[in-house]
């Protein structure tokens, strides 16, 4: 089985939990993650999947930023699946997602059913209006068949031609009643990459083989868990320019459920100051 397929699997189920947790409120994640505890159910499937059939150990991770037994700080890293990639060794797994439906621009006007398609929802580089096209694939020569012009008549070659169009405009017509009756029939198709999140020991893909040295992640009986926000760019902004940076903040693991209670619903918007009040208070 290939990971998309478990994913994909999982996602339909309606097994998950759904508790808005650090999970959402804090990295703002979507509905297409399966991340952090949820994930742990899942172990043994994941390891029959292709991507991680040769891994020696999967550990599930709660928080993206952990330490290691010689205290250092690692941090988990996102890996967009491709082709043969393989993670072997012992692999700290924080997440798996698909990614949003993505589509090849040279395909989006390719004919789905009955020669017509509805492309996907594009926007207007301009006015940003999105905007969706109904495209009907049809050839004008089937209103000019060549076999009439043997008939010497005039008029009946007129005759033939004025029918020749009606039958294809009413060919047409039939297409498009069926296109608005059935719209999901004729919707071009994308496709949605696999994203996974972790530490691993390691990582191969065509491209090379990736090592990495991992003492003993601490997974367990964490003391705190990093909240990220946005904020001003103070080294990087130039006179009449706002440029922002994304910085965390660690919070004691015991204030986790009032954090994400008092300012969780604000994710990445919170405030530093907002942030060290709250610490402050909870003292």
């Amino acid at each position: 089985m290939k990971l998309q397929e478990l994913i994909n699997e999982i996602l339909s189920s309606g097994e998950l939990k759904n508790k808005k947790g650090f999970a959402v409120n804090v990295i703002g994640l979507t509905d297409n993650t399966i991340y952090g505890e949820d994930l742990e159910p899942y172990v043994d499937r994941i390891k029959q999947c292709e991507e991680f059939s040769e891994c020696d150990q999967i550990v599930i991770m709660k928080y993206p930023v952990t330490i290691d037994e010689q205290g250092n700080n690692v941090s988990t890293k996102t890996y967009k699946i491709v082709p043969k990639q393989k993670f072997k060794g012992k692999c700290y797994l924080l997440s798996l997602s698909l990614t949003p439906e993505m589509y090849d621009p040279k395909k989006i006007h390719e004919p789905v059913l009955d020669g017509a398609c509805i492309t996907p929802t594009l926007y207007d580089p301009e006015t940003f209006i999105p905007r969706k096209k109904i495209v009907l694939e049809f050839s004008p020569e089937a209103a000019q068949d060549s076999s009439i012009y043997s008939y010497g008549n005039p008029s009946m070659i007129n005759d033939l031609e004025n029918n020749n169009e009606d039958q294809l405009r009413r060919k047409l017509h039939k297409t498009l009643d069926k296109i608005f009756d059935n719209p999901e029939m004729y919707q071009v198709k994308g496709e949605k990459g696999v994203m996974v999140r972790g530490a691993f020991e390691v990582v191969e893909s065509p491209s090379g083989i990736e090592n990495t040295k991992l003492f003993g992640l601490k997974t367990e009986n964490e003391t705190h868990f990093a909240t990220f926000f946005f904020e001003k760019d103070e080294e990087n902004s130039k006179e009449g320019e706002l440029n922002l940076k994304l910085s965390k903040m660690d919070i004691p693991i015991d204030l986790r459920e009032k954090y994400l209670q008092e300012l969780g619903p604000k994710s990445i918007n919170v405030k530093r100051e907002e942030i060290e009040e709250f610490l402050n208070s909870n003292q």
